[in-house]
């Protein structure tokens, strides 16, 4: 009994482990295993109103697309996201997840329709291409 208890515990935690190890091994090479986490998001930023730009809680930094109504995206005080279905401890945000704004100038009709659609590493390069067309007024990339 004893012996089953373990046995379970262990394929528990590498069906946890698994994906995240997976991921932080392969972010730097590729983008096909990116794994924004949802309990690990810690700061955002509206980078127009079909992206935003998410911090993880180990300083990675992701670009969120978007579809739908997200235009309040910067006078939102807060914003997270809501898994269809059931959430899992260690679920990554993915396609189809809802964005979920709190506080100033949230709609309700937003905060209902705006969804993921595509999650990404936020890399130094489009960082600083962002920074460029900005500066210059021009539109930013669609990545």
């Amino acid at each position: 009994m004893k012996a089953k208890i373990i046995l379970a515990a262990t394929l528990l935690a590498a069906l946890f482990a698994g994906p995240a190890a997976a991921a932080d091994n392969n972010n730097a090479s590729s983008n096909a295993n990116v794994c924004l986490r949802h309990g690990d998001v810690d700061g955002w930023g509206a980078r127009d109103k079909h992206s935003m730009v998410v911090n993880d809680r180990f300083g990675r930094k992701y670009l969120v697309s978007l579809a739908g109504l997200c235009e309040d995206l910067d006078f939102a005080f807060g914003a997270g996201f809501r898994q269809m279905g059931m959430t899992m401890p260690g679920s990554c945000v993915d396609r189809g997840d809802r964005v979920v704004m709190r506080g100033g100038g949230v709609s309700r009709v937003a905060n209902d329709t705006c969804w993921v659609t595509k999650v990404q590493l936020y890399t130094k390069d489009m960082e600083h291409a962002d920074k460029l067309a900005r500066q210059n007024k021009q539109p930013l990339n669609a990545y």
